[in-house]
């Protein structure tokens, strides 16, 4: 039977509004680590003041999708957290890196490639929050400092993880948009029919329908 597929509200407007976020301080804080006119900044000044002020928004946004997913128990959807997850590893990394052209297959409302996402979100942003707060140089904050290894080494850890974060995010876009797009729509707040949605695939490639049936692609 079809079933019409919708996100709720509370997760389209973290997805969106945390996308947004995560965006701005990417691009301030890659700005403040290489200044250039090119990243459109006026000044330094204006990049640190945005980069600030993200992080309070930032931290709103977690809490409350933590919350949401202890309260709804869609926390089960979210990270990796059982040894079959990272069983659908290997097809992920192979059509991520081009190796497969047809995208992995999933039956879950989020596939490895989502829950690694999640999961690397939440693992680093202790991480951020302790090396922003050393390179703050604030008296009461001296022994994170003294934790860290340094002020230099606080930045370089700031730094390698605001990469590893970019990256995930360009696959989670990359494979949004390479799946099947007509399923953005799901997340844009659109009842779509999940069958209708994978239609197009499933009519080129009928020889593996026996193994798919039911199966979704990846959801962002």
């Amino acid at each position: 039977m079809r079933q019409p597929s919708i996100r709720p509200w509370e997760i389209r407007f973290f997805h969106w509004f945390f996308f947004i976020v995560v965006a701005l301080k990417l691009w301030s804080g890659f700005y403040i680590s290489a200044p250039h006119p090119l990243w459109g900044f006026p000044g330094m000044y204006h990049a640190r003041i945005l980069h600030a002020i993200l992080t309070p928004v930032m931290t709103g946004l977690l809490t409350f999708r933590l919350y949401y997913s202890l309260r709804s128990g869609d926390w089960r959807n979210l990270f990796v957290w059982r040894r079959r997850h990272l069983s659908q590893l290997p097809p992920w990394l192979r059509y991520t890196f081009f190796f497969d052209k047809k995208p992995p297959l999933s039956n879950e409302t989020y596939d490895i490639g989502p829950r690694l996402l999640f999961t690397s979100i939440f693992l680093t942003m202790p991480l951020f929050f302790a090396t922003g707060l050393v390179m703050l140089n604030l008296p009461s904050f001296r022994w994170l400092t003294i934790f860290c290894g340094g002020m230099g080494s606080a930045r370089n850890l700031h730094f390698l993880a605001s990469v590893f974060l970019a990256s995930f995010v360009a696959m989670h876009i990359y494979l949004a948009l390479t799946t099947n797009p007509k399923r953005l729509k799901i997340m844009l707040g659109w009842r779509v029919k999940l069958n209708d949605a994978d239609g197009e695939r499933n009519d080129t490639d009928k020889s593996d329908t026996s193994n798919s049936t039911g199966k979704q692609d990846y959801v962002g």
